[in-house]
C-alpha cells in the first residue's frame, strides 16, 4: 500500500520535520551520571537514520527536587550541554530532528533526594511510592518557572530543535493543571484558570529561552482516567487555551495517571490491549486546536499510522514501541519492504526495563540500546557452514543473523514447528500477537533461502552427516516434573501441558506457582481462556510478582474481573479426595479448596543440552545458546543468539 500522508512533510511551528513518525519521549537508561554520551546518541542516531521524522529524549528533571528515572539525563546545569550536542549532531547527521522533553516528576517517583525533597503540588503522594512530597510554595513555584527556562535554554545551546514540556501522566505540572491532584487554594489551585497557570507560565518562560527558532510543544492527557481528574471533556476546554498562548506549537495528547497505582500502567499498554487505543482523544482535542495534534498508544502497524494523518485524525503519529522493535521502520516503507519490518508485539520488555535497571531492551531486537556496544553488523570474513539445532528463538535469531552475515546455515527441530516453547506462549489466545516473533523469523530465513528441516530430532550419530564446521545447540528446557503432595486424586498437569493440550473436562483449576515468570502468568491466561474457575497459589507475596507492574495490573484486571482467586503467601500442603490444602509459609494456618479438578504446577526448567560433549568428542565446534545454557528468558536467548551469530 501507499504510505503518502504518513511519510509527507510537516510544519511544526518554526520547522519542518520530514515524515509524521514520530519517536515519543521515552527513558533508554544510557544517560551517565544526568548526561547523555556515546551511548546515548547512538541509540537515536539508529532511529534518524532509519527514517524518524522527529524524536524526543526521555523526561528530562529540570530542578533537584524532582529526582529522577534510572540513567535519564538531568538537565540541572550546563554540564548537559555537550551531551545535548552529542545527541543532537548524531540525529542532525541522518537527517532527523530532536527535542529534549523537560519534566519535574512531582510525586511520581516520591522522595527526592537529600537536601532537596520532592516536589509536590500538595502533600499528597502516589499510590505507588506513597512517599509524602513537600507542598510548594509560591517561591518553589517561582524558582521552578526559572528552572524551566533554564533548561531550555540548556537545550537551545546543545542544539537541540526544540523542547516538549511534559504536562501528562500527573507529573507536576499535570499535577497543578489536574483537579485530581490540586486541591490548592491559592492563585494556583482551585478554578481552571488558576490551575493552568503553572503550565501557562512555563510555557511563557519556556519560549522567551528557546527563541523564536525551536519547536515547544506540550504533552497533555486527552483523559487521566481517574475519577475527579481531567477527561476529554476538560481538556478540551483546556486545549485552546494553550494554544491561544502563541507559546505552544503542538499538543502530545496521551493518557494516564502515574498517581494512580492502576493507571501507572495505563499509558504503556501491552498485549492484548487494542491498537490506536488513545487516538479518538486526540481526535477530539484536534477538532478544537489549530496546532498540530500529536497521537500516540500501541499503533504499531504502518498501515493504521497511515491512515490516522490521511483521515486528519492526528498530525503526527507516535510509534515508538515498534521503531525500539526496528528503527529502520520508515527505510523500509520508504523502500517498499514493509513486509520486512520487525514487527512490535507488545510484550513491553522495553518498559520493564525502562521502569527498573535499564537500559532499554526489546524482545526480539537485540540490539536495542546496544547500538554503541555492538556496533554495526559486518559480513563474515570467511563464510563457514553452520547447523543450528533446535528452532526456538534463539535459534531462529542465531541463523538469521548468521546467515545475514554470509555463512551457510541449516535449521534443525525435532517438533513439527517452529518456537519451541515460545511457540506454545503464541498458542495462548490473549497472547496470540507474539507469534509474530516466529513469523518474522521464518519469513526473514525464507527470504535469505536458509534450509530448514523439521521434525528431524538430531543424535550424536546425526553430527558427522551435517558436514558442519559449527554448531549452534539451541535446544532449550524443559519443565521439571510436578512434584504435588497427596493421594493422587486431582490431576496434575504442567504449564506448558495445559497449553498444549488443554484442560479436558476440568472445572476448576488451581495454579501452583513457584517459579514465576513468563510461564506462569501465561498459565493464568491460558486457563482463564479456557473458562475455568481458577484459583492461583504461590509462596511470593503477590501473584505474578516477578512481573512488572506494567504487565501485572492488566493481568490482574483479566484474572479477577473473571472471578479468580488469589492465595498469595501459601504453598501446597496436602491433595486428598479432591480436596487442596494450603499452608500459610509464615503462619503455617492451612486452610482448604473443594472441589479442585486440575492442578497445573510449575516448578522451573531443566535444560536440554545433550550434544556438547559428543560434538566435542568428535572434533566439532559448538557453541551453547539460551535455555540449552541456562533457563532464562526469550529476550535473553535471542540477545545470546545475536551474540553468538556476530563472532562467527
Amino acid at each position: 500500500m501507499s504510505f503518502d500522508h504518513l511519510l509527507s512533510p510537516l510544519t511544526i511551528g518554526p520547522k519542518t520535520v520530514r515524515n509524521r513518525v514520530l519517536v515519543t519521549a521515552h527513558v533508554p537508561g544510557l544517560a551517565e551520571n544526568g548526561v547523555p554520551g556515546p551511548a546515548y546518541a547512538a541509540y537515536h542516531r539508529a532511529k534518524a537514520a532509519g527514517g524518524a521524522g522527529l524524536q524526543i529524549t526521555g523526561a528530562t528533571p529540570v530542578h533537584p527536587s524532582s529526582g529522577r528515572a534510572g540513567k535519564a539525563i538531568a538537565n540541572l546545569d550546563d554540564s548537559v550541554i555537550a551531551g545535548y550536542r552529542m545527541v543532537s549532531d548524531a540525529v542532525h547527521e541522518e537527517g532527523g530532528m530532536i527535542l529534549a522533553q523537560l519534566a519535574h516528576y512531582g510525586a511520581t517517583l516520591g522522595e527526592g533526594e537529600p537536601g532537596n525533597p520532592g516536589w509536590g503540588v500538595t502533600d499528597q503522594a502516589a499510590d505507588l511510592y506513597r512517599a509524602q512530597p513537600h507542598a510548594m510554595t509560591v517561591a518553589d513555584i517561582h524558582e521552578l518557572i526559572d528552572s524551566f527556562a533554564a533548561a531550555a535554554g540548556r537545550a537551545q545551546a546543545g542544539g537541540m530543535d526544540g523542547v516538549e514540556i511534559l504536562a501528562a501522566f500527573g507529573l507536576l505540572l499535570a499535577a497543578f493543571l489536574s483537579p485530581y491532584t490540586n486541591t490548592r487554594s491559592d492563585a494556583y489551585g482551585g478554578s481552571l484558570k488558576n490551575r493552568l497557570r503553572l503550565p501557562l507560565e512555563v510555557a511563557e518562560a519556556v519560549r522567551g529561552a528557546a527563541g523564536p527558532d525551536l519547536i515547544v510543544g506540550m504533552r497533555v492527557p486527552g483523559d487521566e482516567f481517574v475519577e475527579g481528574g481531567i477527561d476529554i471533556v476538560q481538556m478540551r476546554e483546556i486545549a485552546p487555551r494553550l494554544a491561544a498562548s502563541g507559546h505552544i506549537d503542538y499538543l502530545n495528547v496521551i493518557a494516564g495517571n502515574n498517581m494512580d497505582r492502576v493507571n501507572r500502567a495505563t499509558h504503556w499498554p501491552p498485549t492484548p490491549a487494542p491498537h490506536g487505543l488513545f487516538v479518538d482523544l486526540a481526535v477530539q482535542v484536534k477538532q478544537v486546536v489549530d496546532i498540530p495534534v500529536f497521537t500516540t498508544g500501541r499503533i504499531t502497524d504502518p498501515a493504521m499510522a497511515e491512515a490516522i494523518v490521511a483521515q486528519g485524525r492526528a498530525d503526527m503519529v507516535g510509534m515508538t514501541r515498534a521503531q525500539i522493535a526496528d528503527p529502520e521502520l520508515v527505510k523500509k516503507l520508504t523502500e517498499g519492504r514493509a513486509e520486512d519490518i520487525r514487527p512490535c508485539v507488545g510484550a513491553n520488555v522495553c518498559i520493564k526495563r525502562a521502569l527498573g535497571p535499564g537500559p532499554i531492551r526489546c524482545l526480539h531486537n537485540p540490539e536495542a540500546a546496544r547500538e554503541h556496544a555492538w556496533g554495526p553488523q559486518t559480513a563474515a570474513g570467511t563464510p563457514r557452514r553452520v547447523a543450528v539445532i533446535g528452532a526456538g528463538p534463539g535459534g531462529l535469531e542465531a541463523a538469521r543473523v548468521a546467515a545475514e552475515r554470509g555463512h551457510k546455515v541449516t535449521v534443525y527441530e525435532a517438533e513439527s514447528h517452529l518456537g519451541g516453547q515460545f511457540y506454545l506462549r503464541a498458542s495462548i489466545p490473549t497472547w496470540a500477537e507474539f507469534e509474530g516473533v516466529i513469523n518474522w523469523r521464518r519469513e526473514q530465513l525464507e527470504k535469505l533461502q536458509v534450509p530448514i528441516h523439521l521434525g528431524r530430532r538430531i543424535t550424536a550419530d546425526d553430527l558427522p552427516g551435517l558436514e558442519a564446521d559449527a554448531l549452534i545447540l539451541a535446544t532449550g528446557a524443559v519443565p521439571k516434573a510436578p512434584r504435588v503432595p497427596g493421594d493422587g486424586s486431582v490431576r496434575v498437569t504442567t504449564p506448558h501441558d495445559l497449553i498444549r493440550n488443554g484442560a479436558g473436562d476440568a472445572q476448576t483449576a488451581l495454579i501452583w506457582d513457584r517459579a514465576g515468570g513468563v510461564v506462569a502468568s501465561g498459565a493464568m491466561d491460558a486457563a482463564r481462556d479456557m473458562g475455568l474457575n481458577l484459583h492461583i497459589v504461590t509462596p511470593q507475596f503477590m501473584v505474578a510478582e516477578d512481573t512488572d507492574v506494567i504487565q501485572r495490573v492488566p493481568l490482574y484486571e483479566r484474572l479477577l474481573s473473571e472471578g479468580a482467586q488469589f492465595h498469595p503467601n501459601c504453598d501446597l500442603a496436602d491433595v486428598a479426595g479432591g480436596t487442596v490444602t494450603l499452608r500459610n509459609v509464615y503462619s503455617y494456618a492451612e486452610t482448604q479448596i473443594a472441589p479442585v479438578d486440575l492442578i497445573v504446577a510449575w516448578d522451573g526448567r531443566s535444560v536440554v543440552e545433550d550434544l556438547r560433549g559428543a560434538a566435542e568428542a568428535q572434533g566439532i565446534e559448538a557453541h551453547v545458546i539460551g535455555d540449552a545454557s541456562a533457563p532464562r528468558t526469550a529476550e535473553f536467548a535471542m540477545a545470546e543468539a545475536a551474540m553468538l551469530a556476530r563472532r562467527l
